[in-house]
């Protein structure tokens, strides 16, 4: 709510005229408190001094009673002791009037003389302890020589007390009156401060009482305020809410808030704890440090807008169904500057869902374009027979692998076969598809690899696992109808000769090491022969063969050039694969001249993969050692791409391989060469072996 001058000037003088009386107030009671003190030892000193102007007069008459008892020859020892006893009050009043300072000091100083002159004539008297009486048969009893002295002792104090008393007995009444008249001013004084500090009291309850009814009248405007306030943000579509210094929110916040993190309980939670379970810890840290350079004074608001890390938030929410959902949200803040600096930190967030999914629908729409459009080029330049072999293929391919994720499996072990199975195949196509160029295909083929990779990450497997897989499956399947439509309707000139298939493989594996090269900034020439003898029922499995072994020895074999350098090699690399016949047999040697494989690092890699046991990697010799590149998801990869790191490429070779009866031999100088040898027997051979 907004405070005009005036109000603000009218809070300022109440809250200093409370202020004022308040402690006027104060200074009445304190000094209430002092006068009442004061009258309290002043009361207590009149009573002191009350008690003592009664004592000459005791005095007196106990010396006149003791007197009379003497002259009657009677008891006189009570008297005495009356008499003893009430000179000793006396003394004694008077020294704790001295000591406490009970009388004015002049009245004090002549009670006290006189008192001394009491002294002479009351010590022989107080002092007597002998008998004063004598008995005889004749006379009776009479004064003793001692009870006579101790007679006349008493006759002149007794004389003594009857002269002086009365000016004894004056100077205490006048010390009397006068602290009466000191306890009546002190009195008056006190009836004064408590008027004042009733009158204190009354002004002050005035003045609260008109600050509680200004104070009312701002609080139901401060609460109609709030109820707009409250409208307003229960409207709005934006979360709203303010953090304080310590970066903790309000006590105000939009109900947008409520459904953007289903959460109600924003009243002091921090910044940090209402991210702490939507974002990396990495971001959240990034985050809580970038709300705290908001508070310094020379933080520029548009270049701070421009680094803002939360932009675009992506957090998964519960969307009332018993389900889950993705969300975006949009964060942006606002520093709320007052006279003395940064007061608050305004931050808005937004859920921005539907243009993020807007955006992306039009991204992958653009994307679907240009790899139709890419697709079309490359259809354009693949020869039309290579074309339509590779979507029979494919066609073939993926049936098998629907027929794979189609065969009934119930127990964990049984779902575990099939990722394996799926993999190889769906590898073979990617790289059949690489080698041909056509990067669309090649890409939805590696995205499903990614989805089957999922599953073969997986604790334990269902068949609901595999249902990411099927959907794409389906989604693969019909682009490839797609293709094989749009290869159909591609107009392509005749050829007017046919080009030999070893021809047609051989320039499809330069166009796959030209594509490697360019992708990991290698540079090596291929040099392939022999390829037109390959026996049309080998034809298939070395062409996968050679895709692999091409691809493997661009992203492991050949050296990077500066590295080429460094170890005295040449800065281009060479690939060679040639086919040929030995004998009844055939032979393909594959060789490179790059960093060449070393038998520990198979073995390193096989461990931290979990291939192999230490023992077992301890008693492996070479020929074990190399053995395991051969292992169904070994890689020396450390993360899977397009062109590596699945681990089942060489599986693939050795399968096939092995399938047709054939062997594989590998030897390797590390820094120099590797060098694979597949051998496959006669096609007759081949066939024996396919049968059996």
């Amino acid at each position: 709510m907004t405070v005009t001058g005036v109000e603000r000037r009218r809070d300022v003088i109440t809250v200093a005229i409370g202020t004022a009386l308040a402690v006027l107030m104060g200074v009445v009671l304190a000094a209430g408190i002092r006068q009442a003190t004061r009258l309290h030892a002043e009361i207590a000193a009149l009573q002191t001094a009350s008690s003592l102007q009664n004592y000459p007069e005791d005095i007196a008459r106990e010396l006149d009673t003791l007197r009379e008892r003497l002259e009657i020859r009677a008891y006189s020892g009570r008297a005495l002791a009356d008499l003893r006893a009430t000179v000793s009050r006396f003394d004694a009043s008077l020294r704790a009037t001295t000591a406490g300072d009970v009388l004015d000091a002049a009245d004090l100083a002549r009670t006290q003389r006189l008192w001394h002159q009491y002294d002479p004539v009351l010590a022989p008297v107080l002092a007597f302890h002998g008998q004063p009486y004598a008995d005889s048969d004749t006379s009776g009893s009479t004064l003793s020589r001692e009870g006579r002295a101790h007679f006349a002792q008493v006759k002149r104090a007794q004389l003594f007390a009857a002269v002086h008393a009365k000016a004894l007995q004056d100077h205490l009444v006048l010390g009397v009156r006068r602290l009466q008249a000191s306890a009546s001013a002190a009195a008056a004084q006190l009836r004064a401060l408590l008027l004042a500090g009733v009158l204190a009291a009354l002004v002050l309850a005035a003045a609260a009482a008109y600050l509680q009814i200004t104070r009312a009248r701002d609080q139901r405007a401060a609460r109609e305020a709030e109820e707009r306030t409250r409208d307003i943000l229960k409207t709005v579509r934006e979360g709203f809410f303010l953090l304080d210094r310590d970066n903790r929110i309000g006590s105000v916040w939009s109900e947008a808030l409520t459904r953007m993190f289903n959460r109600g309980d924003f009243a002091g939670l921090s910044f940090e704890d209402l991210l702490r379970d939507l974002v990396p810890a990495t971001t959240l840290a990034t985050a809580v440090k970038y709300v705290n350079l908001l508070w310094g004074d020379r933080a520029h608001e548009n270049l701070m807008k421009s680094i803002n890390p939360l932009g675009q938030l992506e957090v998964t929410a519960e969307d009332g169904r018993g389900g889950t959902e993705t969300r975006y949200l949009q964060f942006d803040f606002h520093r709320v500057v007052g006279p003395k600096g940064v007061r608050h930190v305004l931050c808005a967030v937004g859920d921005v869902t539907s243009s993020v999914l807007l955006a992306r629908e039009l991204q992958e729409s653009q994307q679907s374009a240009n790899a139709q459009l890419d697709m079309m080029v490359g259809m354009m330049r693949t020869d039309p027979v290579q074309l339509a072999s590779f979507l029979d293929s494919a066609d073939a391919g993926l049936k098998h692998v629907n027929a794979i994720l189609k065969e009934p499996a119930r127990t964990d072990t049984e779902f575990r076969r099939k990722p394996g199975s799926i993999m190889r195949e769906l590898h073979s196509l990617k790289g059949e598809a690489a080698a041909l160029d056509l990067q669309s295909i090649a890409d939805r083929l590696h995205a499903l690899e990614d989805l089957v990779g999922n599953c073969q990450a997986k604790a334990t497997l269902s068949g609901d696992d595999f249902l990411p897989v099927v959907v794409k499956l389906d989604e693969l399947l019909a682009y490839l109808r797609g293709v094989r439509e749009m290869a159909s309707r591609i107009s392509v000139s005749p050829q007017s000769e046919a080009v030999p298939a070893g021809d047609v493989l051989a320039a499809t594996l330069q166009t796959m090491a030209a594509q490697l090269a360019r992708d990991h900034a290698k540079r090596f020439t291929l040099n392939t022969a022999g390829l037109g003898g390959v026996p049309p029922q080998y034809a298939r499995t070395l062409k996968d063969c050679l895709i692999q072994l091409v691809r493997n020895a661009a992203v492991h074999g050949i050296e990077a050039p500066e590295v080429r350098s460094r170890c005295a090699k040449s800065d281009v690399g060479r690939v060679s694969a040639e086919f040929r016949a030995a004998g009844a047999n055939y032979e393909l040697i594959f060789e490179d001249d790059g960093a060449g494989i070393a038998p520990e690092a198979l073995k390193e890699t096989a461990l931290r993969r979990n291939l192999i046991t230490a023992a077992e990697a301890s008693s492996m010799d070479m020929r074990g050692a190399m053995a395991l590149m051969f292992r169904p998801g070994f890689s020396t990869a450390d993360g899977a791409s397009r062109d590596a790191g699945r681990g089942v490429g060489m599986d693939v070779i050795a399968r096939n391989v092995y399938a047709l009866g054939g062997r594989i031999g590998v030897s390797t100088n590390p820094g120099k060469f590797t060098r694979f040898k597949i051998t496959l027997p006669a096609v007759e051979a081949a066939g024996s072996s396919a049968v059996a």
